[in-house]
């Protein structure tokens, strides 16, 4: 839901964001839509092709400070590698469009030589159009400087296809820790204590919890933490259902939805939800109308900037009554860099240095600090030292296992939180809302578009 996205998560961050755009050349400054770069006069020109905004480097900060990053990268990689001229970042649009962007890009030639992509779409969707070409033996002489347990969000069928250049997610419920005590509310509360506090939230006249939920994104992320409840295993039962064998509207994916409802029905998740944006919820947890929200540690340096009046912390995502399955939260090495499957041969070189660069301990703290990440998917560059990056690592990281998006064809992803959006508004039963995954997920299969194929 992601990049880069954060997902991205599709994550995850504002698809509305715009970024920086320039180029710069030795003899000319410009100001061009979605291009940015440093360039000198002799060698390749690098295309970096990115399907929305948000496929940058530093995607959480502002324009500006996007530009100043990446001018600075740019720059000292030129200097490393005189046989490449430039490197050009095309970047642009919503988060919600980044597929159908991409594809365009390709069926109308543009030249796409590097593609910034988000773990979500090289798994939901890019490798099975042919956007990207595999990488596996090609990184070996730098994967020593990846986490090699990043990598496994960027491989399919077996076969790498991006590598992972940012800081590692997961997922978790943010709240108002002043209002919490104020109101009695334990700091690290069971299920069953948000529902009793319910009654006093709303005689406080805050809505206990917010979602994003005009984001359709970001909705799979809650199917996410019922499916590990309800099954047990999420990551083996979607890997059965992908394979045929099992159904997406199996007893465990009708009660994951069950689960999202109960959210609603025990008045936790406000209704509300489906008219909010991200930029909506932020601002309402920011100005105390809302205790809680629930979302990805991309939403960290958002938190720092706008909650002035009062402590923010984190807790996991509860576990539920009467489920079989530990809770587990969705997570990982949101974004990273592929190869276009249209790269010239001569550009292959090159552009495997640039994602080499990248690599560099000492070149990804200098995009990967605007994150402040709790930790990294490259070797050498920690995470913080604060509070609620400490309460993170103990509790719910130990526990996070992949998005299960990036595993999913996106048709299925769309089908989800489609259904989830219908359950919590009351218009579809959860029995409905697995069947439409199940029938979408069935016509990807009739119609020879699943499994993907090398």
């Amino acid at each position: 839901m992601s990049d880069f996205m954060p997902r991205l998560r599709l994550a995850f961050t504002p698809a509305s964001l715009k970024t920086g755009v320039f180029a710069v050349s030795l003899a000319t400054a410009f100001a061009g839509p979605g291009f940015s770069g440093l360039a000198h006069a002799d060698g390749v020109t690098l295309k970096v092709f990115g399907g929305s905004s948000l496929d940058v480097l530093a995607p959480r900060e502002k324009p500006e400070v996007q530009t100043k990053i990446r001018d600075e990268i740019v720059s000292g990689f030129l200097k490393e590698h005189p046989d490449v001229s430039g490197v050009e970042w095309d970047a642009q649009g919503p988060q919600s469009g980044s597929l159908q962007r991409t594809v365009t890009a390709k069926l109308s030639g543009q030249e796409m030589d590097l593609i910034a992509c988000s773990a979500y779409w090289v798994n939901g969707a890019y490798v099975r159009r042919g956007l990207l070409k595999p990488i596996t033996d090609e990184v070996k002489p730098f994967a020593g400087n990846v986490d090699a347990t990043s990598l496994g969000a960027f491989t399919v069928n077996g076969k790498l296809y991006g590598v992972p250049i940012s800081s590692l997610s997961t997922s978790t419920i943010f709240y108002n820790v002043e209002l919490f005590k104020k109101l009695g509310i334990p700091e690290k509360p069971t299920y069953e204590d948000l529902k009793a506090a319910v009654p006093k939230l709303q005689q406080a006249g805050v809505i206990p919890l917010l979602h994003q939920g005009a984001n359709a994104v970001m909705w799979p992320m809650w199917y996410f933490e019922a499916l590990a409840q309800s099954s047990g295993d999420p990551i083996a039962l979607t890997q059965a259902q992908l394979e045929g064998k099992e159904p997406f509207n199996d007893p465990a994916s009708v009660e994951a939805f069950r689960l999202i409802k109960q959210w609603v029905d025990d008045g936790i998740l406000s209704k509300d939800s489906l008219s909010v944006d991200m930029d909506g919820m932020r601002a309402a947890f920011a100005s105390g109308k809302s205790a809680m929200y629930y979302g990805g540690t991309w939403e960290v340096p958002s938190l720092k900037d706008s909650v002035k009046s009062f402590t923010w912390g984190v807790f996991p995502f509860p576990k539920m009554p009467g489920t079989k399955g530990e809770p587990k939260h969705g997570g990982g090495a949101d974004n990273g860099m592929c190869l276009s499957a249209s790269i010239p041969d001569d550009k292959v070189k090159p552009a495997l240095d640039f994602i080499a660069y990248l690599t560099k301990p000492e070149v990804a703290k200098i995009y990967l600090a605007a994150d402040q990440p709790i930790a990294t998917s490259i070797k050498g560059v920690d995470g913080v030292n604060e509070p609620y990056a400490a309460s993170l690592r103990e509790t719910t990281f130990p526990n996070t296992v992949k998005f299960l998006d990036w595993m999913w064809p996106s048709e299925v992803t769309t089908a989800v939180a489609s259904g989830i959006a219908g359950v919590v508004g009351g218009t579809t039963t959860p029995e409905d809302a697995a069947a439409s995954v199940q029938a979408a997920f069935k016509t990807l299969v009739d119609e020879g578009n699943w499994p993907p194929k090398d």
